[in-house]
């Protein structure tokens, strides 16, 4: 078999069941509406999928926001006029 990258890829004989009923839905009613198979389908929606390089894991984003979260309200609690933390210099505060 070749790709559409001119690449050899050889023939595997192991199979994919879509074991999700809305995956196999999806699968199914697109392959109707554009007359290729299942498997043309899902062959090109696993070409056409690539992460993000360097994305957060959704746990990092998370535990990210958790962090600016406490960050700010630490601010919060220092008081309006307090300057925001390792900003030290008298002209980082504002006048009372």
């Amino acid at each position: 078999m070749t790709t559409n990258l001119g690449t050899r890829v050889p023939t595997v004989k192991d199979q994919v069941h879509i074991r999700n009923a809305e995956a196999a839905h999806l699968a199914r009613t697109l392959a109707r509406q554009t007359g290729r198979t299942m498997n043309e389908v899902v062959l090109e929606a696993l070409r056409q999928y690539r992460p993000k390089r360097g994305a957060e894991a959704p746990s990092e984003r998370l535990a990210r926001w958790h962090e600016l979260l406490r960050q700010d309200q630490a601010d919060r609690r220092t008081g309006p006029h307090a300057p925001p933390a390792g900003r030290t210099d008298p002209e980082s505060v504002a006048p009372r």
